[in-house]
């Protein structure tokens, strides 16, 4: 399961609130407007992608701190989804790997996740994010 840069990047639009950037996802890799809906906690998605997609599943579960989603994921070789789960698990060690490995759109990924999950939960604290290592 490889994503291109592009698609990743939509993908972080996307959790951003840009509907142009949901749209052509739901196009070109619908998974990926699944797993955007899952993230913010909306449950149809979530059942979907565990029927049709269970690394995706297992991707919003370790990214809601599920150890065992964060192994399964290991062990399918979706380190990339994998080191995400980990950096918005505050795992310092998760950033390294994937600033050593060049992948900063997956950087861009964990943050624009966290900013969902904020908006999700209805906090005003828009003005105080901090992306990772900021």
């Amino acid at each position: 399961m490889n994503y291109s840069k592009r698609q990743i990047e939509l993908l972080c639009s996307a959790l951003r609130g840009d509907k142009t950037a949901f749209s052509t996802l739901a196009v070109e890799v619908p998974e990926l407007t699944a797993l955007e809906n899952a993230l913010r906690g909306e449950k149809a998605p979530m059942e979907w992608l565990i029927k049709n997609n269970k690394i995706l599943a297992a991707f919003v579960d370790a990214s809601e701190g599920n150890g065992s989603a964060v192994k399964l994921l290991l062990s399918k070789k979706a380190f990339e989804l994998a080191a995400v789960a980990n950096l918005l698990n505050e795992d310092e060690n998760a950033m390294e790997w994937l600033k050593k490995h060049g992948l900063f759109y997956y950087i861009k990924l964990a943050e624009s996740i966290k900013y969902a999950w904020e908006k999700r939960s209805g906090s005003d604290l828009e003005g105080m994010f901090r992306p990772f290592g900021g």
